[in-house]
Order: C-alpha cells, then sequence, then structure tokens
C-alpha cells in the first residue's frame, strides 16, 4: 500500500515527477559510457564536480535537461497525470527554452549566419524545434486547443530530436536511455487517438 501511495503522490506532484524524469537522465543517462556500454560513477563524480572542466559539465546538463523537458512534456499528455498537465506543461517549456537558448549560445555564439551556413539537416531539426518550442507555448499560454498542443509538440519535439542526432547514415547515435522519448511518444498517441475510439 505505501508503494502504491508513493507512486500515485509522485504523479500529483509536478515538482516530484519532473524532478525525478531529470534525475533519471543524469543517473543513467549522463553516468552511461559509451566506451564501456556500462553505467559509471566515475561520470558522475566527473560530472558534479566538472572534473572535465565546466563546458564539458554544462554540455553534458544541456542534454539531460532536452531530454528531460522532452520526456516531461509528453508526460503531461498522459491521461495519468492529467491533473498537474498545466504544472508539468510549465515546466517542461522553460526548461527546452533554456536547452535552447543555451545551445544556441554554445553552437552557434548566438549568430544566426552560423546557423544559416550549417548543415541542410541541422537546420531542419532547428526548424523543428522551433516550431516544436512555439507549440508548446501556445498551448501553455491557451492559445491552441489541446489536441493540436499535443499532437503538434509530441511530434515536433521527436523529429527534432532526431534529425539533431542522427548521422549520415540516418541512424540515432544515443545513449541507450536517451530513446525512451520515442514509446513515450506512442503511448501519447494511443491516448491521443486509438484508446478514444474504444470509448
Amino acid at each position: 500500500m505505501s508503494g502504491l501511495t508513493s507512486r500515485f503522490s509522485v504523479l500529483s506532484n509536478p515538482f516530484l515527477l519532473g524532478g525525478s524524469i531529470t534525475a533519471s537522465y543524469v543517473l543513467l543517462y549522463t553516468a552511461y559510457d559509451k566506451k564501456t556500454r556500462q553505467l559509471s560513477s566515475t561520470n558522475l563524480v566527473d560530472f558534479f564536480l566538472c572534473r572535465r572542466g565546466l563546458d564539458w559539465t554544462l554540455v553534458e546538463a544541456n542534454k539531460a535537461i532536452s531530454l528531460s523537458g522532452l520526456t516531461i512534456l509528453m508526460a503531461s499528455f498522459l491521461p495519468q497525470c492529467s491533473a498537474i498537465h498545466k504544472e508539468l506543461l510549465g515546466l517542461s517549456m522553460y526548461t527546452l527554452w533554456a536547452h535552447s537558448v543555451y545551445s544556441y549560445y554554445k553552437f552557434y555564439q548566438l549568430d544566426i549566419r552560423k546557423v544559416i551556413n550549417d548543415k541542410a539537416m541541422k537546420q531542419l531539426s532547428i526548424a523543428l524545434g522551433v516550431l516544436g518550442q512555439l507549440s508548446v507555448s501556445a498551448g501553455y499560454f491557451n492559445q491552441i486547443p489541446f489536441l493540436a498542443l499535443s499532437s503538434a509538440s509530441t511530434a515536433l519535439g521527436l523529429a527534432h530530436f532526431y534529425t539533431m542526432e542522427i548521422d549520415y547514415k540516418y541512424v540515432l547515435q544515443v545513449r541507450p536511455f536517451a530513446y525512451l522519448p520515442f514509446p513515450l511518444g506512442v503511448l501519447v498517441g494511443y491516448y491521443l487517438f486509438v484508446d478514444k475510439l474504444f470509448k
């Protein structure tokens, strides 16, 4: 009974749920060592103590919050989180905007010309990300209906992530835990479209 109560308390507290999702990415994504293909406590120590430099820690933190923001976004559309939908949507919006601003600074030095001169796939990914951000913001401020918000932001968010992380063979190059948003996106689609057909 205590475990059940704990589970529902997480689903009823947006900050606890959002924090848990973010912590999971730090523990299971940031800690993953690509060379050994195992979780490494050394990576976590390096991350928190900035032993590989502040820049490395910030880049890793940016990756974690981008995945966290996308996951929190899609969690907000699940019926199990309907009571805290607005709060989760807000957490996701602010997290993803922070990710966008830092990425624009880190990789393009706030220079739009560098974006224009980047590879076509990166430009497509950025465009998808911007559209996704706009849909999230529009939904948060009640400018578009729930179905448009949930379907557009989920599709655009996943498309942005995929196109940003694929290699020249169109293979997704990410650590294992970073695949979580994709089945979650399928679950969102199920609740938005399929589940309603049987009610």
